[in-house]
């Protein structure tokens, strides 16, 4: 009888051993399972790159393929930082990092010059203008019109809004019209000086000012042949026609224009400030007609036409 029962004591022992052992087998295989499972996940393998737990949560609102692009991507302190700027495109991504490592400046110059291609240097990679985008057409030191573009619509400006023998696109006589009248409605009379130039005439232009001034002046005063503006019939000069004088960007009518020239689909073209995105000087008096929508996104959001145009257009932003 007492061996019986030391019989069912050492099976109870046996057994109790057995539990345990399986018991432990399944925590390890489920412990493994959990470790492969985590292994799977974004976050971990995002955290393996170098990512922190703040730029894992902003990473997962990515596209898939840029987060795959980003799993295979050498971890960079600024990635996150740039995407975090309004106007980042991902797929400039690599190329605002080599920017970065060569050159200083704040993430969001950054991210405009290398969008409009500013970061390249001037005249380079360029492309042939879309013409088929009517008033948003781009013409710049990276797109140019051909030597045989002709605007179709060309008008001729009246001597009431104009100097002599000015023309423009059709597309924009009204808008241009209704702002000179609405700007004389408020006392200042302003008038076009400038308006369409053809390529033979920009060229001429151009030459000139090289040849008494330099390449270098010349590029920052005066579009080369093929980019500039004023070949498309949408640029105008517009100037007060009695103030003259220095300091006629601190005017009253320059101040008008600054914030009325949108409401009739104008932008400032070369502004204050942007020279290292437009590639040309200051102009107080060159606008542009874009179109009431562009414009108000121009002016709401201070940007140039080639950085609306790169992430608005192009991107489709």
């Amino acid at each position: 009888m007492t061996k019986k029962k030391l019989n069912v004591k050492k099976l109870g022992v046996f057994v109790g051993i057995v539990v345990v052992i399986l018991v432990v087998v399944i925590i390890g295989i489920k412990s493994l399972i959990d470790e492969s499972n985590l292994r799977k996940t974004i976050e971990y393998k995002l955290g393996e790159v170098g990512y922190s737990d703040n730029e894992i949560e902003y990473i997962k609102t990515l596209k898939e393929d840029e987060i795959n692009t980003l799993l295979n991507h050498k971890y960079n302190v600024n990635i996150t930082k740039l995407m975090k700027e309004k106007k980042f495109i991902f797929a400039n991504l690599d190329k605002y990092l080599d920017y970065i490592n060569e050159n200083n400046g704040n993430l969001t110059d950054i991210v405009a010059k290398v969008n409009t291609k500013a970061s390249l240097g001037w005249y380079k990679s360029i492309a042939d203008t879309d013409t088929s985008k009517g008033e948003l057409m781009l013409v710049n030191k990276f797109y140019k019109l051909s030597e045989t573009y002709v605007p179709s619509d060309l008008v001729d400006v009246s001597l009431s809004y104009a100097y002599e023998g000015k023309q423009v696109s059709k597309m924009m006589y009204d808008s241009l019209t209704n702002m000179l009248d609405a700007a004389k409605e408020s006392g200042y009379n302003l008038v076009v000086s400038q308006g369409y130039r053809s390529y033979a005439d920009q060229e001429e232009a151009y030459n000139d000012i090289e040849a008494s001034s330099g390449v270098d002046y010349a590029d920052k005063v005066a579009a080369r042949p093929g980019h500039s503006e004023y070949q498309t019939g949408l640029s105008v000069v517009v100037k007060p026609l009695y103030t003259e004088g220095s300091d006629m960007e601190n005017s009253p009518e320059h101040t008008w224009i600054l914030e009325n020239a949108y409401k009739y689909g104008f932008i400032l073209r070369y502004p204050k400030d942007k020279e290292n995105i437009t590639g040309f000087s200051y102009d107080a008096w060159r606008l542009r007609y874009v179109g009431s929508n562009a414009a108000r996104i121009i002016h709401n959001e201070n940007i140039t036409f080639d950085e609306y145009y790169e992430y608005y257009i192009n991107y489709g932003g």
